[in-house]
């Protein structure tokens, strides 16, 4: 008898506790392009009366991310891991968390994977978890490379191998740029250009200073113009008609890179482009 309520005591402290804190995983969608960014929003609710302390200890950081693949292999975390810093929550209040997943964590194949938040609060004595996540990685379909040469700021040489990739997220096609070096071993980044008209195939080029020029349809009437840099930042995007003429990439002169024909579609500023979730 008083084993039975020993154990009826230990589950209901672990369930008051647990009740404490809620702890919420948002991703964006639930399928990603390799090495494409991977944001996971965390939001920490503080349901007790008392404050709660929210604080990395040595190496142990108080929000940490499980990752299994679908085989149960854990996947592990790339240098020590995304440190939060320091909160404090007060009673009701809400912390929130972003955390670039593919950054920090060495998701490096193709394959479904499992994924939970964890938050260590040290003065409550426990650790709390979100709801599992699945998310799906692809590795999305190669459609041209280029390769191209550049000199970084203190005028060091350098190669780039540029892939221009199509990857369906729901019933949309988009086109995705990768920037790696020319062995492949360094991924610089992988840069999403937008949504694909597929009937009309995209056209890409390279110009003197190494930056990466892609022109697609993103819409019946509508074609994008991108430039990537080596280091796989956007450099400009631009939109264009084709009412009156056919927008094209031409080469000038000088060997850089412009769009001919079509007619400006832009705004004074455009916002970053993000898929969305189907």
């Amino acid at each position: 008898m008083i084993r039975s309520a020993t154990i009826v005591a230990t589950i209901f402290l672990a369930v008051s506790a647990q009740a404490q804190i809620n702890v919420r995983l948002d991703l964006e969608r639930d399928r990603y392009l390799l090495y494409e960014p991977m944001i996971a929003t965390v939001d920490i609710q503080n349901y007790s009366a008392a404050q709660v302390q929210l604080a990395d200890q040595e190496s142990m950081p108080w929000l940490r991310f499980e990752i299994n693949r679908s085989n149960g292999e854990r996947i592990g975390m790339v240098g020590p891991g995304f440190l939060a810093g320091t909160a404090t929550l007060g009673p009701g209040q809400v912390q929130a968390k972003a955390a670039n997943l593919a950054a920090y964590y060495q998701i490096r194949e193709p394959g479904r994977y499992r994924i939970r938040a964890l938050v260590k609060v040290s003065n409550l004595g426990g650790s709390f978890a979100s709801r599992e996540r699945t998310v799906e990685i692809v590795a999305g379909r190669q459609l041209l490379t280029k390769s191209a040469g550049f000199k970084d700021e203190s005028g060091k040489e350098g190669l780039r191998a540029y892939s221009l990739l199509e990857v369906l997220l729901g019933t949309q096609v988009w086109l995705y740029a990768r920037v790696e070096d020319q062995q492949g071993y360094t991924i610089y980044g992988v840069v999403p250009l937008g949504e694909w008209v597929t009937f009309s195939a995209p056209t890409a080029t390279t110009d003197k200073d190494g930056n990466f020029h892609v022109l697609h349809q993103a819409q019946p009437r509508q074609f994008r113009h991108s430039i990537i840099s080596p280091k796989a930042a956007v450099l400009k995007r631009e939109s264009f008609s084709n009412y009156n003429t056919l927008p094209e990439l031409k080469r000038t002169a000088d060997n850089q890179v412009k769009v001919v024909g079509g007619e400006s579609m832009d705004r004074p500023s455009q916002p970053p482009l993000t898929p969305k979730a189907p």
